[in-house]
């Protein structure tokens, strides 16, 4: 009697191809196939009269264009062709193309990717040509956006033109430095230089571009002068580049305005897209003491925009805090709070000025006056008093925070206790001038070197110093600042637009806190009072500098 055929169990398993290793065992049948000729019944060719044929099989090649499903499928002459030639495209893009077909795999590179896109484009290969301007869009640069903007115009991709015109925008001062900038027709200039967002320094850079524009073609670029002129922003010109505006605008025969707002052709003191700065580097003022050591302004962040100029207030905080930095890639926002002026414990981000603070890791010593500076995509807390000091000694420890896994760790220690010293980061080196030592305030310096993890130690101020602040002047020299035209202890201290400005502390003789702001103009080295003012005083806050647009 046979024997009866076993019911499988649900518990009995068998080894199977999946589909991932069928799928891929095909693709590699079909290609051996390909290039023994096997089973081939059409031979494709390039423009050339001398290209190469190649064996291909018309449903793979259908599988992955449209142009040849049309082709082949229609009662045409052509689609019965063994050989069928393609009179716009090249042997060697054409042999790529097929490569494709057969492999699903494509190399890009600078030199072929355009011949690529432009025949995928023609033969409607829709993967290769969302791969080829994926490459495109990635691989931007000062040599090639202008032409990558023309491309995506010519074949119609918004998003690419998008993305090229961000590109110049965003590096605008190299771009206009280069002889692509010249090439620019009328529209592409005006989509550039209209933005809200073109990454300038001031607008006198934005009106020289567009006169270095019409100068390099007077005769033919003189009836769009006019129209350019009216994308400056008149109202942030210096005094001298107004002068140079009206001389402009003289050239173009067009009448020269008797101001500033009438210049950019709106009514005196009308809030227009013309009278907004672009977006512009602005000092934030987070937290720390007011008036009277009161704690008023510790959940406080005040905007200074020393281009409108202006000040106003954001959102408030979650929590008390007293100092801030925020990393160097200002594009992400990237802001680190502190705790309070007793206690850092708390320590929070920002990744959106309108989003909301989350908690990080804790350092590993509770520190209270203690220095803050980036350097190298790390934030280094040097220095301070320990919270459960008992003799008031200052910490000689510093500590580094990594952003990518929330953590910190520790590096070489000051070579002598400080609490309350300024710290700068210039030129891939730490900066560590004066402060307290539990005893006196100091005029040490001291310079880190990551590379070593070492420190080093510098001349010696010619005051002593705590409480201070210091920045990186445009020249690269640094600046650590105390009293100015007003006393000042535990101010903050910023550089934008190539001046450098100090806000709010406080007066130690009178123990009044200062809402006023202070200007340095480096190249006829003359302090000045600001005209703006602080919404309240306050001193021992966070001052850093981030990119921002007034919203």
């Amino acid at each position: 009697m046979p024997k009866r055929c076993r019911s499988a169990s649900p518990t009995d398993y068998g080894v199977y191809p999946s589909r991932a290793s069928l799928s891929a065992g095909f693709v590699r049948g079909m290609y051996e196939l390909q290039k023994t000729g096997s089973f081939c019944d059409v031979v494709l060719k390039g423009s050339e009269e001398s290209s190469v044929g190649i064996p291909c099989h018309r449903s793979v090649l259908t599988v992955h264009s449209e142009y040849f499903r049309a082709a082949f499928s229609q009662d045409w002459k052509e689609s019965t062709q063994q050989v069928y030639r393609l009179r716009n495209i090249d042997s060697q893009t054409l042999n790529e193309l097929v490569e494709f077909v057969y492999t699903l795999d494509i190399r890009l590179n600078g030199d072929n990717v355009e011949r690529i896109l432009i025949a995928a484009q023609f033969l409607q290969m829709v993967a290769v040509v969302r791969m080829s301007w994926d490459y495109v869009e990635k691989h931007l640069h000062l040599s090639n956006c202008l032409l990558v903007h023309a491309l995506a115009s010519n074949y119609h991709n918004p998003n690419v033109c998008d993305a090229a015109l961000s590109f110049i925008r965003r590096y605008f001062l190299e771009f206009v430095e280069g002889h692509d900038f010249l090439q620019m027709d009328t529209q592409q200039l005006m989509q550039v230089i209209g933005s809200d967002v073109l990454d300038v320094a001031s607008e006198d850079l934005v009106f020289q571009a567009v006169m270095r524009w019409w100068e390099y073609d007077r005769p033919g670029r003189l009836a769009h002068l006019h129209t350019l002129l009216q994308t400056v922003r008149v109202p942030f010109l210096s005094v001298q580049c107004q002068q140079d505006y009206a001389l402009a605008l003289t050239s173009t025969s067009m009448a020269v305005p008797q101001s500033s707002a009438e210049a950019v052709g709106e009514s005196p003191g009308e809030e227009t897209k013309d009278t907004i700065p672009r977006q512009s580097y602005m000092i934030l003022c987070v937290g720390g003491r007011g008036k009277d050591s009161q704690r008023s302004v510790a959940a406080r962040v005040d905007v200074f925009s020393p281009s409108i100029p202006a000040v106003w207030r954001l959102k408030k905080l979650r929590e008390e805090v007293g100092n801030a930095v925020v990393m160097p890639d200002s594009s992400s926002l990237f802001m680190f709070i502190a705790g309070h002026v007793m206690t850092v414990q708390r320590n929070s981000h920002y990744t959106d000025l309108r989003k909301e603070w989350r908690r990080l890791t804790s350092m590993r010593i509770w520190r209270y006056s203690v220095a803050y500076a980036t350097l190298n995509g790390g934030i280094y807390a040097v220095g301070g008093y320990a919270q459960d000091s008992a003799s008031m000694q200052p910490l000689t420890s510093v500590e580094v925070y990594d952003p990518n896994d929330d953590s910190w760790s520790v590096v070489a220690s000051l070579p002598a206790r400080r609490a309350s010293l300024a710290l700068v980061a210039c030129e891939d080196r730490l900066y560590a001038f004066g402060g307290e030592n539990g005893a006196r305030d100091c005029r040490t310096a001291f310079c880190y070197d990551p590379s070593t993890n070492s420190w080093s130690r510098l001349a010696n101020m010619p005051t002593a110093r705590s409480e201070c602040a210091a920045c990186v002047a445009p020249s690269g020299l640094i600046y650590v600042v105390g009293d100015l035209v007003e006393p000042r202890h535990s101010p903050g201290c910023a550089c934008v637009d190539g001046k450098l400005y100090v806000l709010g502390g406080y007066d130690a003789n009178e123990w009044n806190s200062h809402s006023s702001i202070e200007v340095y103009d480096e190249d006829a080295d003359r302090w000045a009072l600001h005209a703006c003012r602080l919404p309240q005083p306050r001193y021992g806050f966070g001052c850093v500098v981030m990119k921002m647009k007034r919203d």
